[in-house]
């Protein structure tokens, strides 16, 4: 194919066209840098052609607004007749895109503009102008092949400027901008993730942190009376280290469970004896019904676990008993007693009744279920995978402990939702502010006590509901729990008992909560709150003993009446050295000191102030145990009964009258601050 030239109407250099597919679209002139648009010169009849002679472009390139043109040298040769390659001016290709800035090949006089905003980041693109379309009909060019004498000028573009040049900004744009919003995904996801986790000790910092004391008055500037400031005590050890209780061998739908080890409870002389004999009647009906259950005696049990399966609202509870006998038992004499016939789908013993259900899994364990089949296959189908319940309850079975003497688990909704199946009506005010007391961010509960030869051990989990933490949950409860003393003094000011023993074991109730609540610390986990105590022996029988009575008191007082006003007696004494005159009734077993003269400021209304910081300097603790059993005596000779125990002879009491206060502290710190210690009259 022959080429075709086209003048430049500026330089007069004939520019080299590789065909007629290229006429009508700008060119830039190698030579002059010109830009102009492709045009055939006059040609001769001979060709075939009509068009017009090439004309320089009417319009002057400066004033095109899509470039400006630098001004070209004045030519100073002749037009020559040299033809040479051109260069198109614009792609071959529709620009599509919006905010284009165009870019001159050389440098051209700056026009002042407005200044630009500081620089955020990202490269900048002008879009300040709309962008400029060039209504000039063009012809459909198609420069898709390419020849070895001529490059592809589809695709070039100079240096600086072009849509090429203007698409790879835009992708790095793009590139950084997502790169940059990934980053910051990530980070609030990293701090999110570690706030969730964290937050437990953070809220326990917050709440742990010591409030600055406010300035106390100078009675006595070299006398340092204030107790300092000590690390929380740990909870207590726990006495057990059983494996968790679990759901095998019985019936889908436990949402109460209680857990027991009877003949241990029921051991002649031992302190389950006596803590059942405080129950009164709940001790007597629980024995006959591990009778009638469990088709034998609480001291041939060696563990027993209880569970209720609750249906809808009004209906009936069903119950499973697992029970571990401590002897092994004959199978004949067991399968004669049982209700119903055989399953001959398994090859254990499963017998399905109209009382109830029942399976024999070893020579010490059998299963009493509810009655029917299926109640009998489910529990057949439980021998190695413990039954479905409530999450709640799986969740709080894993932190039980099957070797203590008495665990109870129960979901407060479900309890609440049955209670007038579960309980007698007169009970049911009672159980409805205990629910109450526990509040909505408790799902479940689980109870648990041990009675050692010498301590009382209590552990109470609870797991909390979406809405709240683990530690935040803990200390809301232990909160609670230092308020109940004072919530249960106003409702037992109401009561009337009929007996001179029951009115002083009732009043006495408010003090033993303080004394347990006192002794609670609190603790938690992965989805569970808990609060552990560990009392001295004497604890447990004494809080049951209470707890029964004022819960029968309870059902007979109306507590919307006020409380009369308490008769006018004789006034307190003014000085504290009298106040500790007042008689008091000791008798202490293994309890702490510092819970002892808290017993005893209760008891005589006096601030009595245990200065830890003083006892340290002879080696003493708050928790040194103290045993004595004096009957009535004054305050006074109790302190010094105390102080008369063999190694705790370093200990005085300094008695402030114009403070009011007395304080429990060490004689060396009472000689170095120039303390003047009180002196105990002797003995008669």
């Amino acid at each position: 194919m022959s080429s075709i030239a086209v003048p430049c109407p500026h330089c007069k250099k004939k520019l080299k066209l590789r065909d007629k597919s290229l006429l009508g679209k700008k060119a830039k002139c190698p030579n002059c840098k010109h830009a102009f648009v492709l045009k055939l010169p006059a040609m001769t009849p001979a060709a075939g052609e009509h068009s017009a002679p090439a004309e320089p472009s009417p319009k002057s390139p400066a004033s095109d607004p899509q470039m400006k043109q630098a001004p070209p040298a004045a030519p100073t040769t002749p037009p020559q007749e040299e033809k040479i390659q051109i260069e198109l001016a614009e792609p071959t290709t529709p620009v599509v895109g919006t905010s284009a800035k165009w870019v001159p090949d050389e440098p051209v006089t700056p026009v002042p503009a407005a200044p630009e905003p500081a620089a955020s980041g990202f490269p900048h693109i002008d879009t300040s102008a709309p962008p400029v379309v060039d209504t000039t009909p063009v012809p459909n060019i198609n420069t898709g092949t390419s020849d070895s004498a001529f490059p592809n000028i589809a695709v070039e573009s100079t240096e600086n400027a072009g849509v090429a040049r203007m698409r790879e900004l835009r992708r790095k744009n793009a590139k950084r901008r997502n790169v940059t919003i990934a980053s910051i995904a990530v980070v609030i996801l990293l701090i999110g993730i570690g706030a969730y986790f964290a937050w437990d000790r953070v809220e326990e910092t917050i709440a742990s942190k010591p409030v600055k004391p406010a300035p106390a008055a100078a009675t006595n500037p070299a006398v340092a009376l204030s107790q300092p400031a000590t690390p929380a005590p740990k909870v207590a050890d726990s006495p057990t280290n059983g494996t968790p209780i679990r759901l095998l061998y019985v019936p889908a739908g436990t949402r109460i469970l209680i857990h027991l080890h009877p003949a241990e409870l029921w051991a002649p002389g031992s302190q389950g004896e006596e803590f059942r004999a405080c129950l009164g009647p709940v001790g007597i009906w629980a024995e006959q019904k591990i009778k009638d259950i469990c088709l034998t005696g609480p001291a041939q049990i060696e563990e027993l676990t209880f569970c209720l399966i609750l249906g809808s609202p009004g209906a009936p509870p069903e119950y499973a008993a697992v029970i571990k006998t401590t002897e092994p038992f004959k199978r004949s004499e067991l399968i004669a007693q049982f209700d119903g016939q055989r399953l001959d789908d398994y090859s254990f013993p499963v017998y399905a009744g109209d009382k109830y259900s029942s399976m024999i899994v070893d020579d010490h364990t059998y299963v009493i279920g509810p009655p029917g089949n299926f109640h009998a296959t489910e529990m057949a189908e439980a021998r190695e995978i413990d039954s479905s319940t409530s999450p709640g309850m799986e969740s709080i079975l894993k932190q039980t402990d099957r070797d203590r003497h008495l665990t109870i688990v129960f979901d407060p909704d479900e309890v609440r939702r049955q209670q007038d199946v579960l309980l007698p009506e007169k009970s049911r005010p009672f159980l409805n502010e205990f629910l109450d007391w526990l509040g909505e961010d408790v799902e479940t509960v689980a109870w648990s006590m041990h009675l050692g030869a010498d301590d009382f051990y209590s552990e109470w989990t609870f797991r909390n509901s979406t809405m709240v933490r683990p530690g935040k949950l803990a200390m809301n409860l232990k909160k609670q729990l230092d308020e109940l003393p004072e919530e249960m003094l106003e409702g037992v000011q109401k009561m009337n008992p009929g007996t001179v023993g029951s009115r002083k074991v009732i009043g006495r109730f408010p003090a033993m909560l303080k004394a347990f609540s006192m002794a609670n610390r609190e603790q938690s986990g992965e989805r569970y709150a808990q609060l552990v105590s560990k009392l001295p022996e004497r604890a447990a029988p004494n809080l049951a003993l209470a707890s029964l009575l004022t819960w029968d008191e309870s059902t007979r007082t109306d507590f919307s009446v006020k409380v009369k006003p308490k008769p006018t007696g004789p006034q307190l004494p003014d000085k504290v050295v009298d106040r500790l005159k007042m008689k008091i009734e000791v008798d202490f077993k293994r309890m702490p000191l510092e819970e002892v003269l808290a017993y005893i400021a209760d008891e005589t209304k006096t601030k009595i102030i245990l200065d830890g910081g003083g006892l340290k300097l002879v080696g003493y603790t708050q928790n040194m145990r103290q045993t004595m059993n004096l009957g009535t005596v004054s305050a006074l000779d109790t302190i010094q009964a105390i102080f008369n125990v063999k190694d705790q002879e370093q200990m005085c009491l300094i008695i402030d009258e114009n403070a009011k206060t007395a304080t429990v502290t060490s004689k060396p710190f009472a000689q170095q601050n120039n303390l003047k210690m009180y002196e105990f009259p002797p003995a008669n």
